[in-house]
């Protein structure tokens, strides 16, 4: 088997198992018991989709979507430090 054999099916391998960890976080996201446990579920699932598009590239040998999670990664990485400060302040205001 050549490396390059091996990497792509590794690649289509772990896409199976990264859309099943989506299909896990999103029965916490829909059952979560309250708002942190969602966001996190939601942001699990978010960098899950990171890593299928980096196991796509690698599968395609495209590298345009290196770019694209480059960019992807950079606004979860924003919408985090959002939500974070906004529930911190929202502790804030509750106490």
């Amino acid at each position: 088997m050549s490396s390059l054999t091996f990497l792509s099916t590794a690649s289509l391998l772990a896409i199976i198992i990264m859309t099943i960890a989506i299909l896990i976080s999103l029965i916490r996201l829909v059952k979560g018991p309250d708002l942190t446990d969602r966001i996190i579920a939601l942001d699990q699932i978010e960098l899950t989709i990171v890593g299928i598009i980096l196991c796509h590239a690698i599968y395609t040998g495209n590298n345009i979507y290196m770019d694209v999670v480059l960019v992807v990664a950079f606004l979860i990485a924003l919408g985090a430090m959002i939500i974070t400060r906004y529930l911190y302040k929202r502790k804030i205001k509750n106490d």
